[in-house]
């Protein structure tokens, strides 16, 4: 039966499981050993290295069809592999409660799925010990080649399930623990965190707060001006550089990608310069300019490869008729182009809203910090020893409210906004 071509085709499906789910364990099993290298425990990074090396035999070891000949090496490996990497799991975790620190959630999280898919690759090779010997028989190959086209659709979906969760799981944490934090009574960092006890003290106060309310409008000001200045010249230069040939176009906008190479570090200090000489510092024209100035770049070409699929005989066909460039500008370019304009606006406001080193460089009065910066001072404060973490953990709630306005308010235009540059028409 071994050269019979349904035996060849035939892979256990519980084997195709374990190594599928194999690949999800073996990611989180190389962040276990960051977690343990970021920790400085020697210890947990040699058993989560090894835990690494036998995830990766069950995962590679596995032959892609029924062997011409026993493999009982191989059927070895997977099952040492197995059991090794159950007992590897299982010893992290008693390794870490034994710690002074004491098991963790992320202690949890990394060495379950690999105590788990241990576990199923001992049964799995247990029971698909023939199919490793080669002596499989032709009704046993032709029924698990029937399940393995049952189930393999559902493995797939369900890895990949598995994947967008953990990737879920990573995106909600942050912001949920951000609302407990601000429903807590109290200022400390603590995550006991019930129903029964939440308040709204911490929105109350920041809510009343008449210094909060002035970073606000400080950064609704900047935002929206970087907005409007950045917009004004960004959608000029792309139609230019979409419709016109002209000496130094291509090294233009090559300049422009090289420009953002650079991290907004290295250019502090010329910014710093050039502003003190403008008489800049500490006002928000100098903010306006400098973060209108960064985003440029990218302004201009979202925009240019949004104009580029507009077709050009629109324009000619309204010379045609006597339109002057102004109005083909002005009555066809612009309103074709919403979608793009309404990206490139939010991308700005969104980049003025958030952002925090050129604002903590050029503001010293305390009156004209923008939210970033005033977030920022409540953070220093609660590490000098006042307690304001619930109150910061309101505020960031309340920041992110307009933006998730912005994003209910624009979402259709965003979407077509950003498959708008994609195909060329």
């Amino acid at each position: 039966m071994k050269d019979n071509l349904a035996v060849r085709w035939w892979t256990p499906v519980s084997l195709r499981a374990v190594v599928s789910f194999g690949w999800i364990s073996l990611m989180i099993a190389l962040f276990m050993c960051a977690v343990s290298w970021m920790r400085g425990d020697d210890s947990g990074l040699t058993t989560a290295f090894m835990v690494v090396i036998a995830n990766s035999v069950i995962v590679f070891i596995l032959p892609e069809d029924v062997p011409a000949r026993p493999v009982p090496e191989k059927f070895a490996l997977f099952l040492v592999s197995g059991v090794s990497m159950t007992i590897l799991s299982l010893s992290y975790i008693l390794h870490r409660a034994d710690s002074s620190v004491g098991l963790t959630l992320v202690d949890y999280w990394t060495a379950a799925p690999s105590m788990l898919v241990g576990a199923a690759a001992v049964i799995a090779a247990s029971r698909s010990s023939r199919w490793f010997m080669g002596k499989a028989s032709t009704e046993e190959a032709l029924n698990g080649l029937a399940r393995s086209r049952r189930h393999s659709g559902a493995i797939i979906q369900t890895a990949k399930q598995i994947v967008l969760i953990h990737l879920g799981i990573f995106a909600i944490l942050p912001p949920l623990w951000t609302v407990m934090l601000s429903l807590s009574p109290g200022n400390s960092l603590s995550m006991d965190f019930s129903i029964s006890t939440a308040t709204l003290e911490h929105y109350e106060k920041m809510w009343g707060s008449e210094r909060f309310w002035g970073w606000f409008w400080n950064s609704i000001i900047v935002s929206v001006a970087t907005t409007i200045f950045g917009l004004t010249i960004a959608f000029p230069a792309a139609y230019g550089f979409s419709r016109y040939r002209f000496y130094g176009r291509k090294i233009g906008l090559f300049m422009f990608l090289i420009v953002q190479m650079f991290p907004g570090a290295l250019i502090l200090v010329p910014y710093f310069i050039v502003m003190k000489g403008l008489g800049l510092l500490n006002t928000y024209a100098g903010l306006v300019v400098a973060y209108s100035v960064t985003a440029l770049p990218l302004c201009v070409w979202l925009m240019k490869g949004f104009f580029d699929t507009i077709p050009r005989e629109l324009e000619e066909a309204a010379r045609v008729d006597g339109c002057s460039q102004m109005q083909i500008f002005s009555r066809i370019i612009f309103p074709l182009s919403l979608p793009a304009v309404a990206v490139t606006c939010l991308f700005s406001f969104l980049a003025a809203w958030n952002e925090y080193l050129l604002a903590l460089t050029f503001l010293s009065d305390t009156d004209r910090y923008t939210l970033p910066v005033g977030l920022a001072s409540m953070v220093s404060s609660a590490q000098a020893g006042d307690s304001y973490w619930g109150d910061f953990a309101a505020a960031s709630i309340l920041i992110s409210i307009p933006v998730v306005l912005l994003f209910i308010t624009f979402q259709r235009y965003l979407v077509d906004g950003m498959v708008a540059g994609a195909v060329k028409g």
